[in-house]
Parts: structure tokens; sequence; C-alpha cells
């Protein structure tokens, strides 16, 4: 296959459509390095248009990157594959875009006769991590406390798992062991480890968190670490997150989602307390101490080889499992009244709590997505609800995930079963003995105030047992 050959295939109006159909960027070279394809979502991505770019070298179309610096150039000088690399440049129209890319060699035979990327814009996710680092350290330098809003006084419950958790962390609150918090997503694993925190010495210190899962790994380690300028294309001297948390603690949250390469440099920091950051070749210590969460059973993702043995072991000094919703339910009522206080404040509400029969729905469900899934209920059915008791009829106008789902069997029950016939009768009762009181007893009256038949009254009367109350 020669570079006219690749012209070729480029040009084929099949393998044109399926590429511009990808979510992700693609641009491939010639092994002069001159631009023979590049798809619709990169030309979004970078707000070029193809007939710009088609045909030129790849300097004249991004000057701030020299041929020494690209990653397509050194692909098609070394045959070796670049994976998940994090660049940023400036294209000729003076734009600034920061991508993560994958660039392989393109062989005919055992002749390498370009190149080609995938790119990932993640523009908006580095400026965004970008702002909240550098508030987070401004905050840090001008404030005494730590950036931990709870503490332990703050965890809602008696349960007594939830107890000895609040127990056993208090203990260790004064040392530097690393943590390991499991629990299912939304059991409030991170409300404890910033409780910890809190009760530390280090709450005057930075509290610094994470999310393993938020960000692609090559990008999550400059974070991390900071790099040094000519770390990659486009990076500055910036001190990273495990630097600006120093004398504080970082909670490394999901940390069952970060790659094996990765959690071997987060085994080395924690057990040589220096860091260094990429590009660099100074170790820098720190003084940080560990929390890790994890909503994955530990020892089952270390059998799995999706964490590693030794990591594991270093951050399980210490650990934790925070229960599930379901088994905590002694901590349901006292939870759902929480929510409603919250609520009510922030909308200038006045509910007071829960008619017997949404207790009775709530302690049946499972709430697989725990305490996360109740306060979004609470929050959602105080919308429909401005005083007095939270009712079933309420819960009907909820419309998401697998709470509705419930609702909606519990809708369908037969009989008596059905908590929603139930309250309904209740209702009814009510209404017909308010009518008999006000009527003093008078059957057509009181059928006239209730706009109904005679007859239908007095079935009703008798279904429900009222003997024709007066006063």
């Amino acid at each position: 296959m020669s570079d006219n050959t690749l012209l070729q295939l480029m040009a084929n109006p099949i393998v044109e459509c399926m590429l511009d159909a990808l979510d992700e960027g693609i641009v491939i070279v010639d092994r002069e390095c001159r631009i023979v394809f590049y798809n619709k979502t990169l030309s979004r991505l970078e707000g070029l248009e193809k007939k710009d770019v088609i045909g030129k070298i790849l300097p004249k179309v991004f000057p701030s990157i020299t041929l020494a610096e690209s990653t397509l150039w050194k692909v098609m000088n070394t045959g070796e594959t670049i994976y998940e690399r994090v660049q940023g440049y400036v294209n000729y129209r003076g734009r600034q875009i920061k991508s993560v890319n994958t660039t392989i060699p393109l062989y005919d035979g055992s002749q390498i006769i370009g190149a080609l990327e995938v790119s990932r814009d993640v523009s908006q996710v580095v400026n965004l991590t970008e702002k909240v680092t550098e508030l987070q350290k401004t905050l840090s330098k001008t404030t005494r406390r730590g950036k931990a809003a709870f503490s332990f006084s703050d965890i809602i419950g008696c349960n007594e798992k939830i107890s000895e958790i609040i127990q056993l962390l208090r203990k260790v609150s004064h040392t530097t062991s690393s943590v390991l918090i499991y629990g299912e997503t939304g059991t409030g694993k991170e409300l404890f480890a910033q409780s910890l925190h809190s009760e530390s010495p280090r709450c005057h210190k930075p509290f610094i968190a994470q999310n393993c899962a938020a960000l692609p790994e090559t990008l999550l380690e400059s974070i991390l670490f900071g790099a040094n300028k000519g770390s990659f294309t486009g990076a500055a001297d910036k001190a990273g997150l495990f630097e600006q948390a120093d004398g504080g603690t970082v909670l490394l949250d999901e940390i069952n989602s970060m790659g094996l390469a990765l959690q071997a440099k987060i085994l080395r920091v924690l057990q040589e307390g220096a860091v260094r950051r990429l590009g660099g070749n100074e170790d820098i210590p720190i003084d940080i101490r560990f929390i890790a969460t994890t909503n994955e059973n530990p020892l089952e993702l270390v059998k799995k080889g999706r964490l590693r043995e030794d990591l594991f072991y270093r951050l399980n000094v210490i650990c934790v499992e925070v229960p599930p919703l379901r088994e905590r339910k002694d901590d349901l009522l006292l939870l759902c009244q929480y929510f409603i206080n919250k609520y009510n404040l922030r909308f200038h509400k006045k509910v007071i709590g829960m008619k017997p029969q949404v207790q009775a729905i709530f302690e049946e469900y499972s709430w697989p997505g725990n305490v996360r899934e109740l306060e979004h209920v609470i929050e959602g059915l105080l919308n429909f609800a401005d005083s007095g008791l939270l009712s079933v009829d309420q819960l009907k106008l909820l419309s998401f995930g697998a709470f509705q789902t419930f609702i909606e069997q519990k809708k369908t029950e037969p009989g008596d079963q059905n908590i929603f016939k139930q309250e309904s009768q209740l209702a009814e009762k009510q209404a017909i003995i308010e009518a008999m009181k006000l009527c003093c007893g008078n059957v057509s009256r009181a059928a006239q105030h209730l706009e109904i038949r005679r007859q239908t009254l007095q079935y009703r009367l008798k279904k429900h047992g009222i003997l024709n109350p007066r006063s």
C-alpha cells in the first residue's frame, strides 16, 4: 500500500461515512505528516473545516506543535502505539484544545506509511478541574479550616452498625494510618471520610477529594501528581493535588476505577511519602493521610485483578464497611424527618412528617440507591406538598427510577393489599363521618352534601361500619 493508495482509501465514501459517524475525533497523516483524513467530530472539536486541513502538513495547521512534539510523528518514527496521551495545543486560528489521544502506526506489510490518531475532547473537564484545584489551593491558604464540610455529629442515625463505625473512626482519627471505606453507592462514604478529617489534628489543613472514575487516567495522573513544563504538549509547571494537600487529607473516591499502572504509582507515594511530578526528576516530600473508598467488595476486586493486592493491604490498615439503607431500617424515619426539615427550609414549606401509609411503603422498599435515593425521593415529594403530612397520593406524582416502578406495583396490588386503596377508603370514611355530623345524622341531607345518591350513602355507611354519628 503506497501513500497514493492511502489517499484513495481515505477517499472511499464508505470509509469516510464510517469514520465520520464516530464520537471520537479521527485524523490520519501520511509518511510526510500530511493530513489525508480529518473527520467531522474532530472538525467540531477543533473548529476547523476539512477543506482547511486536508493535504496540509501538520505543523502548518497546528503551529504550536513541533514535529518533535507530535505524537503522530513520534509513532511513525518508533512504530510504537501511544495510548491515552494528554495533549494541549493551539490551532492556527488561535483556539486552545485539550484532548486525550491514542495514536497508532499504519503499516503496509512491514513498512510504516502513516499514522492514525483518535482524540477525545477534555477541554471543559480540564478547565473545570483546574479551576476547582486552584480554588481549593486558594481556600486552603485563606481559611484556617480544611475543606471537610461534615463531622460525626452530622451523621444521622442510631443504628448499631453506624454507631460502631463512628466509634471506630473517632478512635483512629488522631493517627496517620490509611483508611479504606467500602459501601454501596449512596451510603454516605464521603460523609464518614470528611468526619474523620474534621475530628483529626489535620482539620485545619486541606481536605481534597478526587473521584477516580470521573477522568481519563492520564489526565487523573497529571491532576494528582502535577506536571513539569514539557512533560507533555502544552504542560506548564503545576503542583498536583497531593502537593496541595500537604499536611491534610486526600480522599481517593472509587479507587477501584483507577488503572493498575496508576495504582502502582499511588502505592509508591504511600510507601515513600513523596511525589514526583510528571516530567520531573525530583521527589517532593509530602505529609498526607490517605482515605480511599470503593463501591465494590475490595477482596473481590483483588481476586478479579482490578485492585492491586499490595495497594489493598497498604490502604486497608483501617477498614470500615458502611451498611446499605436496607440493613439499617431503624434509621429510616430519622433520615426521612431530617430530609423533610432540610427541604422545608430550602423550599419554604411546612411539612411535618409522613402518613402511616407512606411510612409503610418506605419501610417495605429496598432502597437500592440508599440514603442518596431517599433524599431525592423526599425532595421530590416536597415539591408537591406545602404542609401537613406526606400522603400516598403525592407518591404517585413521582416519576423516576426504581422507586417509581415500586409504586406502580403497589398501585396494582389486589384488594385490601393495595395501600393506595386503603388510604382512599380511609379518606372516604372520614368524609362520610364529617358529613353525617354536619347534617346531624340525616342520611338524605348528608348524601346531598356529599353529592351522592341516598342509597349509595347507606351502602357506604354499612361498608365502613359507621353507626350514624350525630356529633
